[in-house]
């Protein structure tokens, strides 16, 4: 009798012992999930989480600096008191992100104070779970927005900010012959005055030649001639080997009739961008690597019973790689704990192959190496003809039908 609540006692040890581990897990987790929200907390675009309905989640600084509203105001808000759209526009965005799972638009925000601003809105539908929700990246472009229609309006101010502003600008004729290009453009490419005027923009020497490159970029200005906007995102290339990334956006420049006479690309250098992007998937990948770590830590617990006593119980499907990290954390937690005797119990095991099997042993054997006894503990009939069928030695091994009559062969 004493020896069963014995048995008991130490079953709630184990268990407080596998409660403090969970704990300690999910505060890794937590903390891991808070340095991702402080990064977005910095970032300098403003990013903002929105609920299927359209409610405000969250949101950073730089969000509710664009909008001139505090944080705690934006959480009470909907989507809607802040898009300058009918709210059947707002509701048919949502809609389309909703299809799509990605989309990215220009919109109207209302600031605080009543005026308007204009955005560039990257959002996707993100699903964590059972729950939905959507995430997007806003910046203003009001300013930029502004500077074209300045270049339309006047050709004093066109020449002005086409050769003082950073982006990389060409203007091209309707079949695609490059006109001109910027001094942003020039200074880059180091194109000298005038070269390549009259050739097909596609065959300019600074796009370095890669392979589909001329083809993409024809189509792009051709469909710009046509009258529809058009984008593509192509490398540039100067002098010494230096490249930049550009969102080249084309656009047509149309003539009192209505034909285009212009086409003006426009190159926005995404180098960086595209950095930072780059560098958040490594960053998001290298978290769902730790996720994936600490699960396997958790399926493979190696939990110290008693002085010189260790139990690890194996719940779940084994493959090479569990066994691998099994054998790994067995013999670390026997040299750390300096444990003299190992139960291993297999009893939540759903098969045992020949594989797994003599994994298994291989383990007892090397733990044994470490001068532990190994007890392997839930052997049935199966995992037993198995053991026997691949002629596994097991007379310097204890094998038992179940932990508890383990963890009494220990005790006694």
């Amino acid at each position: 009798m004493a020896t069963d609540q014995d048995s008991v006692e130490r079953l709630r040890a184990e268990n407080a012992g596998l409660r403090k581990e969970l704990e300690r897990l999910h505060e890794q987790i937590g903390r891991r999930e808070e340095r991702t929200r402080l990064i977005l907390q910095a970032a300098v675009e403003g990013f903002h989480v929105v609920g299927m309905n359209g409610e405000i989640l969250d949101c950073n600084p730089s969000f509710a600096s664009i909008v001139g509203y505090d944080r705690s105001e934006l959480l009470t808000m909907h989507i809607g008191q802040i898009d300058a759209r009918p709210p059947d526009e707002v509701a048919a965005v949502i809609e389309e992100i909703r299809a799509k799972g990605a989309h990215r638009f220009v919109a109207r925000h209302v600031h605080k104070d009543g005026h308007l601003i204009d955005v560039e809105v990257s959002s996707h539908l993100v699903r964590i779970g059972d729950e939905q929700f959507f995430s997007a990246f806003s910046r203003p472009i009001t300013e930029q927005l502004r500077r074209e229609q300045a270049l339309r309006e006047s050709e004093q101010k066109f020449r002005a900010i086409f050769d003082e502003t950073s982006l990389f600008i060409s203007l091209l004729t309707p079949k695609g012959d490059l006109l001109e290009v910027n001094r942003t453009m020039a200074d880059f490419t180091g194109a000298r005055p005038g070269e390549g005027r009259g050739e097909p923009f596609w065959r300019a020497p600074f796009w370095g030649g890669a392979e589909g490159v001329e083809e993409h970029i024809r189509a792009c200005v051709l469909r710009a001639a046509s009258g529809a906007p058009a984008s593509c995102e192509v490398q540039v290339h100067g002098p010494g080997g230096r490249a930049a990334t550009l969102d080249l956006k084309m656009k047509p420049i149309l003539g009192a009739a209505g034909e285009s006479v212009l086409v003006i690309a426009e190159g926005y250098d995404v180098t960086g961008l595209r950095r930072a992007e780059a560098e958040r998937a490594a960053l998001k990948e290298q978290m769902i690597h730790a996720q994936e770590a600490t699960i396997r830590e958790l399926s493979t617990p190696l939990i110290p019973l008693d002085a010189g006593i260790l139990v690890m119980p194996l719940v779940g499907r084994l493959d090479r790689v569990r066994i691998e990290q099994l054998l790994e954390r067995l013999l670390q937690g026997v040299v750390a704990q300096r444990a003299s005797t190992v139960i291993l119990d297999v009893t939540g095991v759903p098969m045992v192959d020949a594989e797994i099997a003599d994994s298994l042993i291989r383990a007892a054997q090397a733990v044994k190496l470490l001068g532990a006894e190994v007890i392997l503990t839930g052997v049935g009939p199966e995992v037993a003809q198995t053991m026997v069928s691949i002629g596994i030695d097991l007379r310097e091994i204890v094998t038992l039908s179940s932990l508890q009559s383990g963890l009494h062969h220990v005790l006694s």
